[in-house]
């Protein structure tokens, strides 16, 4: 069934209908919620929920995705099923069984509520009537986000990115940062060339093989190398070349599965995604995968994901805006676009925002065009790349090198830098990041250019008494106020990010769950606000509105002139759905008390493991 209430449901009263029998609790949107229990104890169940407001039987035709709808019933089809409650495989085979489907094939993924299930189009009814099932929908291959074929301007290579991306600056000097100790995941379409002379230290390659599916690939070695390259050739020199390369397939893994795998199996924190859907399905749709994806890392908020957002604008048979497609339309990732050669403008294929609820997509962009960096075909070959596929290992290389610097300035016992958590480093990115194009965040480049330097030296404000950024937390109703004072007119920024819980894939609505907002208000006039940026939903094209955002997962403020004054940033959570939600805030002034002794940052919270069974 599901539930609407008045308020959300605390944890106490979770517990309570657990006691009752209910299975499963999941948030569905809007205060509402899907229990999964016996018939048998339904009214029991119903009686103890004092703010109840709705209930509704989970009707079977909304559990199939429109697509399926219309399909031969004697065709065989593959078909991706979403659960409401974790279920291996034996359980779900005797289920069908016992229910007469007959299916032809089941793939499971044990950390994620989901199994890909084949079978004929005339069972697909049976399987939606199941209780357990959430929702259903096709099949669709996976594959690299292609690199295109574009006119290759002279003189441009991945120095000149260093340069635009202001890399070259913390490469050399007193920080002579270069990824160090910092191991990264590359998920892409098979093997990259480890025998490369660019991937060798001594006579070891930088580049492990966790690959079982899938040949040798020239997309997979030019992005290896877009990160990790000696620079040998120096031309094509990688963001962090002394990072270590964990490289798997999506052939084996892909997504949500593959980024707790990397976690699981190697310890992987940062992963690289430049593959997606090859057709074109669920653009701009907050789907499955996004959702898992969100509940990962929402589960392990120390996991950094860098996903393409694609290539697919002005291509045919696409709209003109919202074609992200849906696991890059996750909130809890960094979705990158693709700026053109001259890292000035949007590059012409990469594929746009929102999200259809209004959420800004991409993140960040970088230089996609004209690449140059490692191929495949012999130990010493390079070539040109183009794509968004390109400018995601620019930025996942780029993000290492600012979590090589928390690691060095910070201590989380046994002489061990910290681990760097994903709404720290988004609010760190996209505060420092340099505008492009329209005004303010918008639908094609995001929050626009990574700026490497700047957001090193964020990082190193944790050395002052006041520092640029704080990880804090807020609980429901509450509210937080940093003050400060500036003593002339000055430009301020400031960032909020925060690890949202998994929204509701099956729904079409907002897919924000804890809805927090910040302000700044001067200290002695309440009247003045200045409100973060939220997209115009009447054009998505035009310049971001100011006003209270109540979709995104991060939001940001910007006055170019603020008056000297004394001011405070507020936060303030009317809307969570969860007791407690943590965040972090980014801020152009030294605004926040640095209480931190002997330079030691401790973790909020140590998550040792993911816990891929939470439910929110």
């Amino acid at each position: 069934i599901i539930i609407k209430v008045k308020n959300s449901l605390s944890n106490i009263q979770k517990d309570k209908l657990y006691q009752l029998g209910v299975k499963s609790i999941e948030y569905a949107g809007v205060n509402s919620y899907y229990l999964l229990s016996s018939k048998d104890k339904i009214t029991n169940i119903l009686k103890s929920i004092k703010t109840l407001e709705g209930v509704a039987v989970l009707n079977k035709n909304y559990k199939i995705s429109k697509e399926l709808k219309n399909i031969n019933l004697n065709d065989t089809i593959k078909v991706n099923v979403d659960f409401l409650k974790n279920i291996d495989k034996s359980e779900l085979e005797n289920i069908l069984t016992q229910n007469g489907i007959d299916y032809i094939n089941i793939k499971m993924d044990k950390n994620v509520k989901k199994a890909t299930i084949t079978l004929q189009g005339i069972d697909i009814d049976a399987l939606s009537s199941l209780p357990i099932i959430k929702y259903i929908y096709k099949f669709h291959k996976i594959g690299v986000v292609k690199p295109l074929s574009v006119d290759l301007d002279i003189g441009t290579n991945d120095l000149q990115t260093a340069e635009d991306t202001y890399a070259n600056k913390v490469w050399s000097g007193n920080l002579n940062l270069d990824g160090l100790n910092v191991k990264v995941g590359v998920v892409d379409e098979g093997r990259a060339r480890v025998t490369h002379r660019e991937f060798q230290i001594g006579k070891v390659s930088k580049i492990k093989n966790r690959v079982i599916k899938g040949n040798l690939s020239k997309h997979t070695t030019h992005v290896c190398g877009i990160i990790t390259s000696n620079g040998i050739n120096k031309s094509s020199q990688g963001m962090a070349k002394s990072v270590k390369i964990y490289n798997y397939s999506y052939e084996d893994i892909y997504f949500a599965k593959a980024i707790s795998s990397l976690y699981n199996h190697d310890g992987i924190l940062i992963s690289n995604h430049s593959y997606g859907f090859t057709d074109n399905v669920d653009t701009g749709v907050y789907n499955s995968d996004a959702s898992n994806i969100d509940n990962i890392v929402h589960s392990n908020p120390f996991l950094n994901v860098f996903m393409a957002a694609g290539n697919d604008r002005g291509s045919d048979g696409y709209k003109d805006i919202g074609i992200i497609k849906g696991a890059a339309n996750a909130k809890n990732i960094f979705t990158i676009g693709a700026l053109d050669s001259y890292s000035n403008n949007v590059a012409y294929y990469s594929s746009v925002g929102p999200v259809n609820d209004g959420r800004i997509k991409p993140d960040l962009s970088v230089r996609g065009s004209s690449i140059y960096s490692t191929s495949s075909s012999s130990d010493s070959s390079y070539t040109y790349m183009s794509g968004t596929s390109m400018a995601t290992p620019i930025a996942t290389g780029l993000a290492t090198l600012v979590i090589e610097e928390y690691k060095n300035l910070t201590d989380c016992g046994n002489g061990r830098g910290c681990d760097m958590r994903h709404d720290l480093l988004k609010s760190i990115l996209v505060n420092t990041a340099v505008d492009k194009g329209i005004k303010g965040p918008d639908i094609y480049t995001g929050f626009g250019m990574i700026n490497i330097q700047n957001a090193v030296k964020v990082v190193e404000t944790i050395k002052d008494r006041y520092q640029k950024f704080v990880i804090d937390s807020i609980s429901k109703g509450g509210k937080k106020e940093y003050s400060f004072t500036t003593y002339q007119t000055k430009k301020f920024k400031a960032t909020i990010s925060w690890v949202d819980p998994a929204g509701n894939s099956a729904s079409s609505g907002k897919t924000l769950v804890n809805d927090i907002d910040i302000y700044l208000v001067k200290a002695n006039d309440s009247s003045k606000k200045y409100y973060p940026y939220v997209l115009d939903k009447t054009d998505y094209t035009k310049p971001a509105l100011k006003a209270e955002n109540h979709v995104d997962n991060i939001e940001q403020i910007e006055v170019d002139n603020l008056p000297a004054g004394s001011y405070k940033l507020v936060v303030s959570a009317k809307g969570l759905q969860t007791f407690l939600q943590e965040y972090a805030i980014t801020s152009t002034e030294e605004i926040f008390f640095n209480d931190i002794k002997k330079k030691e940052q401790v973790n909020i919270n140590n998550f040792a493991k993911i816990m891929l069974d939470a439910i929110y």
